[in-house]
């Protein structure tokens, strides 16, 4: 996909910058000139998940456009989204049409791995003002205000081997694992918190592997634990918490050792609904200010918004439901919408002067 928009770039004479993160990988980036002082970055990722092992009507990379659909992995999750904003970008270029603000169009490496893309942009522009951010994962064309965070660990209990027909000579890393279990499952109700629009905290255990094998008693089993938070719980405290218990369930000689690594830590971000990116937003959409969302997964917006402290729009035309999944697909309607729709919001942010009411911005586009 970058191929094609670099592309695009050089037959139109559009400025662009790539950033090289490793010999694979790379960010790539367009910005425009506005007329005020504030900054817009619209931003999604180019990587997708493989393909899987599941049965596709077309190839999952073949682009098929059949029935009103876009067809292929990553339709949904994310390059309509991806497209749709470099497009309305270059509509404006064409034009010769400055927007309100200045726009940056930041298309990351990695997302779906390490963010490794948001983060190598975060370090080099860490000074960098940005008044709004606009991120196009797949929403179902709804306004998203934020996501949950991601927590995930891989605990390990460690025990002794010894012969399976001889237990009592051994530490049964299994059965102390199912100790563990059963404390993240208490954990699990205690730990659970709701926030609107974001719906309930969560916790998992998604992952388990140990053992020798059938005649030896395992020394080691390890699981991987999903977890996904809501304002305003903390990664730090839920740790620490599980520490505690941990230790306390050794003094007490219910397990014997245990470890605890962070595969992966992002935070939850939730931005104002009456912040201008997202009253734009509805007035675009033509809905009302009770119309916004909240989604499960999480996205670069953790990594470039960590804190919550940059307004954040959440808008795609993919579906959620479909990322990941065989025959993943966009409506083409909702992919030419959201064209016009990034349009728009890029010609209607940063209008309003200092102090004028919300409820005038965006009337017309001058």
């Amino acid at each position: 996909m970058k191929k094609a928009i670099i592309n695009r770039c050089k037959q139109n004479g559009l400025p662009f910058k790539v950033t090289m993160l490793d010999e694979t990988r790379s960010n790539f980036e367009v910005t425009l000139p506005g007329k005020s002082g504030k900054q817009l970055v619209l931003c999604g990722h180019m990587d997708t998940v493989s393909p899987g092992t599941g049965e596709w009507i077309y190839s999952p990379f073949s682009g098929e456009i059949a029935g009103g659909r876009i067809y292929g992995r990553g339709a949904s999750d994310m390059k309509s989204g991806l497209a749709a904003m470099f497009l309305a970008l270059e509509e404006l270029y064409l034009t010769s049409t400055v927007p309100p603000a200045g726009v940056t169009f930041l298309a990351t490496a990695g997302e779906e791995v390490d963010s490794c893309g948001a983060r190598a942009f975060i370090k080099e522009n860490d000074c960098r003002k940005i008044d709004a951010l606009i991120i196009a994962e797949p929403t179902n064309e709804k306004i998203v205000i934020g996501h949950k965070g991601a927590l995930w660990l891989e605990i390990t209990a460690y025990g002794k081997t010894s012969h399976g027909s001889m237990p009592e000579q051994g530490i049964n890393a299994v059965d102390h694992m199912i100790k563990i279990v059963r404390l993240l499952d208490e954990m699990k109700i205690e730990w659970k918190t709701e926030k609107e629009p974001l719906g309930q905290s969560s916790l998992a255990v998604t992952m388990i592997e140990g053992g020798v094998q059938t005649n030896v008693i395992p020394d080691k089993c390890s699981i991987r634990a999903d977890i996904r938070t809501v304002p305003p719980q903390s990664h730090s405290s839920f740790k620490n918490m599980l520490k505690s218990k941990l230790d306390l369930l050794m003094d007490q000689g219910e397990i014997y050792k245990y470890s605890i690594e962070t595969i992966l830590d992002r935070p939850s971000i939730l931005t104002d609904p009456a912040e201008d990116i997202i009253q734009i937003a509805q007035m675009i959409r033509g809905e009302s200010a009770a119309n916004h969302y909240g989604v499960s997964y999480y996205t670069d917006g953790a990594v470039l918004n960590p804190r919550s402290e940059i307004p954040t729009l959440i808008y795609g035309p993919g579906d959620e439901k479909l990322a990941h999944q065989p025959n993943e697909w966009v409506s083409l309607e909702a992919y030419q919408r959201s064209i016009q729709f990034y349009r728009q919001l890029i010609m209607t942010y940063g209008k309003l002067e200092p102090g004028e009411p919300s409820s005038v911005q965006g009337r017309g586009e001058n």
